[in-house]
Formats: C-alpha cells, sequence, structure tokens
C-alpha cells in the first residue's frame, strides 16, 4: 500500500534490546518519551530509558531495583509536568493495606524521590483481579481533567457475604500533583449490594468525588432482570466532609450498558453509555447525561443506530435485507457484541465516544482441549457536538483476532488507528471486510474531520517492514500518543536491537 503525503516517519538509530516482562511508554512531550520495563523473576528490575529528539534517539538507561519485600505494582501516572510510580504492600502483621508512590525523573529516568505513604487501611481490601491467587488491583485511580488533583478509591472487604445484609464501604483519599493530601474519607453506600452496582468513579477539579451507581426497586430476580422500572441510575456525589448526595436518572424504557463518567474542561461531568431495550442484547444507541457544576443533571439525550447504519459493511442476501427491515419495523434491530472503549471530551466541549463489536468463541477437540479465540471487529465512533447535537456516526470496517484499535484526537480530528488486510482500503459499504492475518497486515488509520464527519483511509506502514527496515513484534500496547496528530511505536529489529519510529499525521 502507498503511504500519502499527509503522513511522515521519521527513525530513530538501533538501540540494544531490552527483555521485559512488561513495557509501558510515557509521552512527555513532541520530542521526549520515557519507557518503563519492568524484569526480573520477582519483577523488580526497572529499566528506564529515555528518548529524545526529532527522531525520538535513545538519550540514557537506567536501572533501579527495588527493594521492599511483597510489593506490588499498580500503575504510573501523569500528573502536570511529573511522572509517578504507584505500588502497594500488605503489612500482614499489622494487616494493613498500604499503598506508596515515588517520582520518576522524566528528563533522566529512574527514581528521583523516597518513597512516600499515600494510603494506610487498616483492614484487608478488595482487588479487582487475581494473579497467582493473590488480590491485584486493589487501588483504582482517577485523574481531574486539568491533572492537579487525583483520586484513591478502594473498597473494603464486606464483614457480611450476604449481599442483602451488605452495604459497600468505599474508601476516597484525594491528592494534589504533589501528592500532598487534599481530603479523605470512607463512605458507607446507601443501599445494600443486592440492591445497587458500583459502575464508575471519577473526581473533578475541585476534588469532589462522584460514584456512578446503577440501582434497583426490588432484589434482582429472573422475572425482573429485564425489567426497566426495576432499575436506574444514579450519580452520587462525595465530599470532604464525610457526605453523599444523590442525582437519579433513568432512561425511560431502556437498559444501560457500560457506562462512563469523565470530566470536561468546564467542570462538568459527563455521564454517557449505551442503551439497550429490555430482553434485547443488542446495543440500540449512546446516550449522554451531564451534570454540571451545581448538581444540576440533563435529561438523557439517546442517539440511536440506524438500519442504514447497522447494514454498513455487511453482505447481506435479500433474505436477510427482508428479516433486518422486520426487525427494524418490530424496534427490535440493534448492534450485537458492542464494547464502550474510550471516551474524549474536545477542547469545543465535543465528545467523541468509542466502541467495538467484540466476542468471544471457543472450540474443543476430540481430545477435550480448549481453545478460546477473541474477536475484534467493526469500530463504532460517535462524535456529540458541543451543544448536545449528533455530529456524526462511524462505523470502521475490521475483522481480527489478534488486537484492538487506538483512538487519538486533535482539534481537528479523529483518528482510528488499527492493523488490516490492505483489501479492505478500498471496501464498498455492501461487503464484508477482510480477515487481517499476520502476514498480511498494514498499520492504517481513519481520520475524520470533527465538524464534517468526512473520513480518509490513511496507510501507515507494513506490519514486516518500514520503509526497507524490517520491524517484528508490531502491538498497540507499543504505540505512544506524543501530541494530538503523532505518535510513536518501539518495534523489533533483530540483531538484539530495536528502534522507535514517529508518525506524524500533516493537518
Amino acid at each position: 500500500m502507498e503511504r500519502l503525503s499527509e503522513v511522515k516517519i521519521t527513525k530513530s538509530e538501533a538501540y540494544p534490546v531490552v527483555d521485559a516482562y512488561s513495557k509501558m511508554y510515557f509521552p512527555i512531550d513532541d520530542q521526549n518519551v520515557l519507557a518503563v520495563k519492568i524484569q526480573g523473576k520477582k519483577q523488580n528490575k526497572f529499566v528506564f530509558q529515555v528518548f529524545s529528539g526529532q527522531n525520538l534517539n535513545l538519550k540514557s538507561s537506567k536501572t533501579e531495583l527495588m527493594e521492599e519485600k511483597g510489593f506490588n505494582f499498580e500503575y504510573i501516572i501523569s500528573l502536570k509536568d511529573k511522572l509517578y510510580f504507584f505500588y502497594s504492600i500488605y503489612d500482614k502483621p499489622n494487616t494493613t493495606e498500604q499503598l506508596f508512590a515515588r517520582s520518576i525523573s522524566v528528563s533522566e529516568g529512574g527514581f528521583d524521590s523516597e518513597p512516600k505513604l499515600l494510603v494506610s487501611v487498616p483492614r484487608k481490601v478488595s482487588g479487582s483481579y487475581y494473579y497467582r491467587y493473590f488480590a491485584q488491583g486493589k487501588f483504582g485511580i482517577d485523574v481531574s481533567s486539568d491533572k492537579e488533583t487525583f483520586v484513591i478509591k478502594y473498597r473494603h472487604i464486606p464483614e457480611e457475604k450476604d449481599d442483602s445484609k451488605n452495604s459497600d464501604i468505599i474508601g476516597l483519599q484525594v491528592f494534589d500533583h504533589n501528592l500532598e493530601k487534599v481530603w479523605g474519607n470512607d463512605f458507607k453506600m446507601p443501599y445494600t449490594e443486592s440492591m445497587m452496582d458500583n459502575l464508575d468513579f471519577a473526581i473533578d477539579s475541585q476534588g469532589n468525588g462522584y460514584f456512578l451507581i446503577k440501582k434497583y426497586q426490588e432484589e434482582q430476580n429472573r422475572k425482573n432482570r429485564e425489567d426497566a422500572d426495576n432499575q436506574s441510575l444514579a450519580i452520587l456525589i462525595a465530599n470532604s466532609e464525610g457526605n453523599i448526595s444523590e442525582v437519579e436518572f433513568k432512561l425511560g424504557e431502556y437498559l444501560a450498558n457500560h457506562v462512563y463518567m469523565k470530566e470536561n474542561k468546564n467542570g462538568d461531568i459527563i455521564c454517557t453509555g449505551y442503551y439497550r431495550k429490555p430482553k434485547s442484547y443488542g446495543i440500540d444507541g449512546t446516550f449522554v447525561s451531564i451534570l454540571d457544576k451545581k448538581g444540576n443533571l440533563s435529561d438523557p439525550k439517546f442517539y440511536e443506530f440506524s438500519l442504514d447504519f447497522i447494514k454498513k459493511y455487511h453482505h447481506i442476501s435479500e433474505r436477510g435485507k427482508k428479516k433486518l427491515e422486520k426487525a427494524d419495523e418490530n424496534d427490535n434491530l440493534a448492534l450485537n457484541n458492542l464494547s464502550m472503549r474510550s471516551v474524549e471530551i474536545l477542547a469545543d466541549g465535543g465528545i467523541v465516544i468509542s466502541g467495538e463489536i467484540f466476542y468471544v468463541t471457543c472450540t474443543t477437540d476430540s481430545k477435550g482441549n480448549t481453545r478460546c479465540v477473541n474477536h475484534y471487529e467493526d469500530v463504532i465512533v460517535v462524535k456529540i457536538n458541543a451543544d448536545g447535537e449528533l455530529g456524526w456516526m462511524q462505523k470502521f470496517p475490521k475483522r481480527s483476532t489478534m488486537e484492538s484499535f487506538r483512538m487519538m484526537t486533535s482539534e481537528k480530528y479523529t483518528y482510528i488507528l488499527f492493523s488490516d488486510n490492505p483489501k479492505n482500503a478500498d471496501l464498498s459499504e455492501n461487503q464484508d471486510p477482510n480477515a487481517s492475518f499476520s502476514k498480511e497486515r498494514f498499520v492504517i488509520a481513519y481520520r475524520t474531520d470533527n465538524e464534517t464527519g468526512e473520513r480518509k483511509h490513511l496507510a501507515l506502514f507494513g506490519y514486516r517492514q518500514i520503509d526497507g527496515t524490517p520491524v517484528y513484534q508490531y502491538s498497540l500496547y507499543r504505540v505512544i500518543g506524543l501530541t494530538d496528530n503523532s505518535f510513536a511505536v518501539e518495534m523489533y529489529i533483530k540483531q538484539k536491537s530495536d528502534m522507535m519510529f514517529k508518525v506524524e499525521f500533516e493537518e
């Protein structure tokens, strides 16, 4: 595939490869990137690499060993012009969960501060997943839109195992970008676990905390599980005094799926998700509701997927068309297996919501061996204008069993990045996409005008070579967004060497 003039690619000098259990990349600005790579059987050896200049050449490399016993790496977060490394330790003799942070030098790499204890909880807290029989992901985090404030969230392990008797106790600890504590409190949820589900949490630039919950009029059972009258959504506003106020809203006849909150630059909390009809597991469309700084919540606005939109990039027989039209007439038409992936707030207040058709298939052979395959298919993007009106909807055709996609937004454009079969470049809307296989894959981007919704297919580079340089081990996890219209990706080039490639879109 031929690369267009709107795309410019530069490459760094080769540098020694670092074999690692995990690799993470953090943009400092358009000409500086910090990589953190975890090594060792105990995953306690950290290699910091600093890439700098127009071509992102390797500037420095530093290795540091974490001496603390029993630590669990949590995450690395960017706050203002600083980068922080967070890790947790369970103090078993004192039955205390602890969260620490250390700052990372963005110019030289490595730690440039001693560990600081941020959170100490004198009882066990719940993990979000398990690894090697140990609970992990005990401390959630959210950062305000101005990156001045962040909140640490944790859930106490319930004393009662009966959901009808237990009300979750959730801790919020709020800090500024210098790791100075602003406030902290434990909040007892106003309903028992059987009468509510926690969906999301967020913080605003003023340091207020928010819980997004789904609440039920009666405990769920087989009869009322799909009853829209039995459930509603609510935003719980938590303040530094330990008080909670509630703002409830319903989606009318619909049920909510994949709902998230995010602060915009005005300090409003955007609540957005997908909605569906009861007893239907397909998604009908997107909804948005906005909680302003005064605590006023706007009525949800709905943006439905039309019949023509659902049919795009599918070869449908005449019989199939009639079935779809009948389903549309009976109000039973929907997008199956749609999962929300990300929400971006534009500088003008517009909202870009991306999702993907995702599902898993499993097969078992005659010997009892089961193999499961992840399917990453069409990307669905909805753009809502700042005035709340629908800007545009786009479906980007994709068939992959290897990876998802990446969305980047600028003031002018939205970019959808993924690897694809070159045959899909000129796909008509009544054709099924060709599957993306490793030997044929080409990394591409769809660029969509934020104002008009017009889009363009941009070929970027081949899966096996970039401008004559053989490359290996491409992955979305290695893609680093630098600016609104540029990214970098680290690739293996054999001879025990890596190379950094920088991709820029001309706007």
